[in-house]
């Protein structure tokens, strides 16, 4: 490596680890406060409803992917803005509409796949 190229690589380490250090702070207030709305969560279903009207499911596409639980129900309600949540693992069933409801499709491997307003 020429002396150009470790200079630049020197230049550049105190911007990556400045990176690193706010991803890292990032994470651990993620962390946080997912720990938060696990504590808030109870095995009662009311602790998936709410008094709001509206329904939105593209916000919930970034769940996808996600294994369904406690912490990824709750963030899911919240990121839709309903008042409950129902996962549904087999698709194509007669399903009563409910408008302030999101259902969230599951898998197999009970990972969500896709969500609606209904």
């Amino acid at each position: 490596m020429d002396n150009s190229a470790a200079r630049s690589v020197l230049d550049a380490l105190p911007t990556l680890i400045l990176g690193l250090a706010l991803a890292l702070v990032g994470w651990l207030v993620f962390s946080v406060v997912i720990v938060e709305l696990t504590d808030a969560i109870t095995d009662d279903s009311s602790a998936y409803t709410s008094d709001v009207q509206e329904c939105s499911s593209e916000p919930v596409q970034i769940l996808f992917g996600q294994e369904v639980g406690k912490e990824v129900l709750l963030i899911a309600k919240m990121l839709s803005g309903v008042s409950s949540v129902r996962v549904l693992s087999a698709p194509g069933r007669d399903l009563s509409y409910v408008p302030d409801r999101l259902n969230l499709e599951v898998n197999g491997q009970r990972r969500i796949f896709a969500a609606f307003c209904g």
